[in-house]
């Protein structure tokens, strides 16, 4: 895993890496408030590789998005559209492949 951020900033990058990449499948509207930088690209990739170290629980991931929802928007978010979200983001992290399959077969 990369020693250069703090378990917390490390998890912070998980979740917009992971927001992004939703985004990239269609099954996220394109408009995520949060990118990563290019050089931040790579240090997503190694933290995703070792994602089960990373969370405790489902929980701390839909903290975070919250966080980082509210944190970026003008006006606040309708708790619906955030709970699709995160519920997105947790079958992003606990079963991606499904969620791939599903993404690409809407595609065509």
């Amino acid at each position: 895993m990369i020693t250069n951020f703090s378990i917390p900033e490390m998890k912070v990058i998980w979740v917009i890496g992971a927001l992004e990449r939703l985004a990239t499948l269609g099954v996220l509207n394109s408009d995520v408030p949060l990118t990563l930088s290019q050089d931040a690209i790579d240090d997503y990739i190694s933290i995703d590789n070792d994602l089960q170290y990373l969370f405790e629980s489902d929980f701390e991931i839909a903290q975070i998005f919250r966080a980082v929802a509210n944190q970026n928007n003008e006006r606040e978010v309708d708790e619906d559209d955030m709970c699709s979200v995160i519920e997105l983001l947790l079958h992003y992290k606990n079963d991606r492949e499904e969620l791939v399959k599903y993404a690409l077969s809407q595609a065509f």
